[in-house]
């Protein structure tokens, strides 16, 4: 059995194992035929659309591709069909360079404008046009910008009556930030780091991440902080202390006072409650600042211990009557 009987037999035996010899021969003779048309066919010159790799150049290594540059353009070509299938379906081709001079500044290129560029670097293949109306580009510039990292404790959301009680430390005091220069141009020279939870009513440990102001190709150094803090329930507390009289004038006696005490009122962390003395604080009424025809005055705090010193403490007035003599 010669090499081409060898070769029948194996073809037979894989493609129809259990058909008989006629029709064995019939298939096989559709698959040469076929074979042999599809190979002269390619014989043949042909036109057509094909989409061809391309590859954008630019010497500045400064520069970044904000948006994906385009791989391919779509050309309609003319050649045999070896070389158009080499060109379409192989592997391994050459992508057409295409030079950039000005990247920055240039947002497309229009398609009939790489015409010459790319007939250029074909091979085996005439070039009609390029289908491409356009290729859109989008470089840009990398920079650089440090920021000073800080955080607003005013806006931290904190639950009703809770107060921070500490210093608000932040694992950073300044952030680097690498990119586009239109994405870098919008990094403050001061950045607040934003406390996204809400009703915060324990000590707050916590990672926030760094903003990338609008893309991802923007690189952050660090790119998250650790910010930590302690709270405390506020405790509303009122204290009824008797006051003193100061600047007493002669007819001091003409004076009568309805209330004895002043009331004050002050909101206080439950961590302080209790760590003052009342023999601490001090109130007096100052006669220069009443007159006989008033009915009421607001008693002053004359002395306070350093822990109630940064509260908001409201006073009662204090009502009185004058009797003439």
């Amino acid at each position: 059995m010669n090499k081409f009987e060898k070769i029948w037999d194996w073809l037979s035996n894989l493609l129809l194992p259990q058909s008989n010899d006629t029709l064995k021969v019939v298939v096989l003779c559709v698959i040469t035929a076929t074979t042999f048309w599809f190979f002269n066919a390619l014989n043949d010159s042909y036109t057509t659309r094909i989409s061809y790799p391309i590859e954008f150049t630019y010497p500045d290594s400064s520069l970044i591709a904000v948006e994906e540059l385009p791989e391919k353009v779509t050309i309609n070509v003319t050649s045999g069909g070896w070389n158009l299938l080499r060109k379409t379906f192989w592997f391994g081709i050459d992508p057409v360079q295409i030079p950039l001079e000005n990247p920055v500044n240039q947002r497309f290129i229009l398609g009939n404008s790489l015409y010459s560029l790319i007939s250029d670097q074909l091979t085996e293949i005439q070039l009609n046009y390029v289908e491409n109306d356009s290729l859109k580009i989008e470089i840009d510039s990398i920079r650089t910008k440090k920021a000073k990292l800080y955080v607003d404790s005013l806006e931290i959301n904190l639950a009703d009556n809770y107060i921070i009680t500490s210093v608000i430390n932040i694992s950073n005091d300044s952030a680097v930030f690498t990119g586009p220069e239109r994405y870098i141009k919008n990094v403050p020279d001061e950045l607040k780091v934003v406390i996204e939870a809400s009703d915060i009513a324990q000590s707050f440990s916590d990672e926030i991440y760094l903003p990338t102001f609008g893309s991802s190709l923007v690189n952050r150094k660090p790119v998250e902080v650790f910010v930590e803090f302690e709270v405390q329930r506020l405790i509303r507390q009122e204290l009824m202390l008797p006051f003193e009289m100061k600047n007493l004038p002669r007819d001091s006696s003409a004076y009568i006072f309805s209330d004895s005490l002043a009331n004050l009122k002050f909101r206080i962390a439950e961590n302080e409650v209790g760590r003052y003395s009342l023999d601490s604080i001090s109130v007096v009424v100052d006669f220069k600042s009443i007159q006989p025809t008033d009915s009421f005055t607001f008693p002053i705090i004359q002395k306070l211990p350093a822990l109630l010193k940064d509260k908001d403490i409201q006073i009662d007035t204090v009502k009185f009557r004058y009797l003439e003599q």
